[in-house]
């Protein structure tokens, strides 16, 4: 397994990565990103820590010891390992603090290696290649390399009142092909870490108007001539570890990335040219996505609790009842995410390759209802701190003995330390009332898609058409016959693609 070193000497690779107006020399070492590359480097090391060996890691069935980034969920019971080893994860890297973690990263990956047959056979333009190879060779790659392979889905923003501008947009398309593989130009508008990435995993949304050349799915390495990798400017607080314990952790740094005639060789190159394929399966890609990110917001909701409780304690208001009514709210946030985990988990099913695969709706719609409710819930949670989340000492304040006294004097309520209310006060400022803290709060709304979308793309999953499981009951109630696949009654439903409705749910849940 890869050790934070390890990782950290990969990045001085001679990749072209711009954050704001500065041209980075060494993502490891720079300020704008060598806090955020620590991080990571963090994330690598936990696999290696002996008291988090059977939580981080797994024997794969060659007796290797592997990060469980790579374990392939085969039951429910191996699913439920899984998400303990996501929360460790959150858990102790901040609570929420770093959404894009390698782990997640890469857990996109599933869709490909669980069914590779489609990718392949669905292409248009491969002059008959097979893909499937590749894919799980890559696979395998990432797995034994412990590598972190961040996701470039995002297309420019093309004049959205007609269709026709998708084509014309800078987005990136393939501008030739050869032997050695394909030639693409153009750019992904946000990819979220891509700087700190030993891949850039490049993918499609599907969108009205999207032209065969912008079908686009593979990999590609950060430092390959032609890449340029711009980040927008860092919110890091670099060296400030007491007076911004979040903050100072890094910015992980959402990037525009410009290709310019960069070729992708034939074995990175998973699917190309097929914008109905487009439509139907990158949203299977980020189902693990979102059950990631259902996961780590069940773990920022426990956190947003224990910060009420904490402060609320220490400022002598806890015991007032409604008080307590009002941090009653966040229990009932954090039950409702952790009961949405616990159904999707419970109600899932297998999928082609044999994964056990959460229920969609139940996690798509959980991270719903955190979009929904976190912003009144975060609200909540500073009206309670009152002027604790606002105005406290500095740590450099803090020391001065003249300064000392009056300060403690402010800082001292019913119980604990008055030094630790600064600290609370400073996680609640970094994650809830910075710049640092809002990027995180809007990153969450767009993550893999906001939540119009999650909306939209729920009634293109197989069992919400008219004719699919949902509707079940309501034509037993009404007495009308089942539909049937002998062609009398076509619908989406039947007529959506196979290989689709295999991932979002099965016909049976499995046990």
């Amino acid at each position: 397994m890869r050790t934070g070193k390890e990782y950290l000497a990969a990045l001085n690779d001679g990749r072209t990565v711009w954050v704001g107006d500065e041209l980075v020399d060494n993502v490891a070492t720079h300020p704008r990103t060598r806090a955020y590359a620590r991080s990571i480097a963090d994330f690598y090391d936990l696999h290696h820590r002996p008291d988090l060996e059977d939580v981080m890691t797994f024997v794969d069935e060659d007796g290797v010891r592997r990060s469980m980034t790579w374990f392939q969920h085969r039951s429910k019971e191996d699913l439920l390992r899984k998400r303990r080893y996501m929360e460790t994860v959150q858990r102790e890297l901040g609570g929420g603090a770093i959404p894009r973690t390698p782990d997640v990263n890469n857990y996109v990956l599933l869709t490909y290696v669980d069914d590779p047959e489609p990718w392949s056979s669905q292409s248009v333009g491969t002059d008959g290649r097979d893909l499937t190879g590749g894919i799980l060779d890559f696979w395998n790659v990432m797995r034994d390399g412990d590598l972190n392979a961040t996701p470039a889905f995002v297309d420019p923003q093309a004049d959205r009142s007609r269709d026709s501008a998708q084509a014309q947009s800078p987005a990136l398309r393939v501008v030739a092909t050869s032997d050695e593989g394909i030639t693409v130009r153009g750019v992904k508008a946000i990819s979220t870490g891509a700087a700190f990435g030993d891949w850039i995993h490049i993918g499609v949304f599907y969108r009205p108007g999207i032209v065969s050349e912008q079908i686009i799915y593979g990999a590609v390495k950060p430092n390959t001539p032609g890449v340029t990798i711009i980040c927008r400017e860092s919110n890091v607080r670099d060296g400030e570890e007491v007076e911004h314990p979040l903050a100072s952790q890094g910015d992980e740094l959402d990037s525009i990335i410009v290709f310019e005639d960069v070729l992708i060789p034939w074995n990175r190159v998973f699917h190309i040219g097929n914008p109905e394929h487009a439509s139907l399966y990158p949203q299977r890609v980020f189902d693990w996505l979102h059950y990631h990110s259902l996961v780590r917001a069940m773990v920022k909701a426990e956190l947003m609790l224990g910060l009420a409780l904490l402060i609320t304690e220490h400022i002598g208001t806890y015991q007032l009842p409604p008080v307590q009514a009002r941090i009653a709210r966040f229990a009932g946030f954090l039950q409702t995410l952790k009961a949405h985990v616990i159904a999707s988990e419970d109600e899932g099913f297998f999928t082609p390759g044999g994964i056990y695969k959460p229920n969609v709706l139940m996690f798509d719609f959980g991270r719903a209802y955190y979009i929904e409710h976190i912003t009144d819930l975060t609200h909540e949670l500073i009206d309670l701190s009152g002027r604790a989340a606002l105005i406290y000492p500095t740590e450099g304040q803090w020391e001065r003995p003249e300064l000392r006294p009056w300060l403690a004097a402010l800082q001292t309520g019913p119980v604990g330390r008055p030094h630790d209310r600064l600290k609370i006060s400073r996680v609640i400022r970094d994650m809830f009332l910075s710049d640092w803290g809002d990027r995180i709060s809007t990153f969450e709304n767009f993550n893999g898609t906001p939540l119009l979308a999650i909306r939209s793309l729920t009634m293109k999953r197989a069992e919400m058409s008219p004719t699919g499981s949902m509707a079940d009951l309501a034509r037993k109630v009404c007495g009308i016959e089942s539909v049937s696949s002998d062609g009398e009654q076509e619908t989406a439903y039947l007529a959506q693609a196979d290989y689709a409705r295999r991932q979002d749910a099965s016909r049976q849940n499995a046990s």
